[in-house]
């Protein structure tokens, strides 16, 4: 099955797109990146809480502002796991330039989003980044190809999880933004519950129909595609919501 996630349907396109763009070296991208930007690890992100530093969106896109379009998220039911079906082999100091390349795909003629579909990534060194405008300050309603079914905020995993594994450090990641996303909107990460809510839209579920997910769900269970990978979607069984749920505990224990 052709991989749907926002960032990379169809495939062939996302690497045409990439290839064009020249993703490590391209000028366009080097153009709309301060010097800060290039350099933006040299610094720590904003401490979300303990153990969780998050770069905002400004230390990847200073020059590229979210256009018209966004609106908040009115109800956070559940948390959303993508993958970006892209390369895993980019470099710490590359991060800031794939993110930017996401966006370009996300902004132009193809899909025709606002800005980034996605509002947090997490890097394979285990970096946490803001994504779509304003996700740091609260819910932002997303995008993803296929529908967005809405209800969620969504993570989104840099690299391709259905042809390799991901590292342990970005797993670990993972499960402290889902984490630290359930404390803030008030999420029961126990998987062995569900949750429902009236679809608007997909080409999974259609509008008006009723939706019946786990608290943290993968791309594919909202939309016809195998995102976020068949190396991590498993992980979605225990793992990563039992990383998420005790860091949600850590939190809530050290705000008392």
């Amino acid at each position: 099955m052709m991989c749907n996630c926002g960032d990379c349907e169809p495939e062939v396109s996302r690497r045409s797109f990439l290839a064009k763009a020249g993703l490590a070296a391209s000028s366009m991208a080097l153009s709309l990146l301060h010097s800060s930007d290039v350099s933006a690890l040299a610094r720590p992100g904003i401490t979300m809480a303990k153990g969780l530093d998050i770069y905002p969106r400004s230390e990847w896109g200073s020059k590229l502002p979210a256009k018209p379009g966004l609106k908040p998220e009115k109800s956070v039911l559940f948390l959303l796991l993508h993958h970006t079906a892209a390369s895993n082999t980019y470099k710490q100091n590359q991060v800031a330039q794939q993110i930017q390349s996401i966006y370009q795909f996300h902004t132009g003629s193809q899909k025709k989003w606002p800005d980034v579909c996605y509002n947090f990534f997490v890097d394979r060194f285990g970096g946490v980044w803001e994504g779509r405008s304003g996700s740091l300050a609260g819910p932002v309603e997303a995008d993803a190809t296929g529908g967005s079914q809405g209800f969620a905020q969504l993570v989104c995993l840099l690299g391709n999880f259905e042809t390799a594994r991901p590292p342990q450090v970005m797993i670990d990641s993972c499960g402290k933004v889902l984490g630290w996303l359930a404390h803030r909107y008030n999420i029961d990460v126990d998987q062995t519950k569900t949750l429902q809510f009236v679809s608007r839209g997909s080409n999974k579920w259609k509008a008006g129909s009723k939706v019946v997910a786990r608290p943290i769900s993968g791309h594919r269970d909202m939309s016809a595609t195998v995102c976020p990978g068949k190396f991590v979607y498993p992980r979605l069984e225990v793992e990563i919501p039992t990383l998420a749920a005790t860091f949600k505990k850590q939190i809530t224990k050290s705000n008392t």
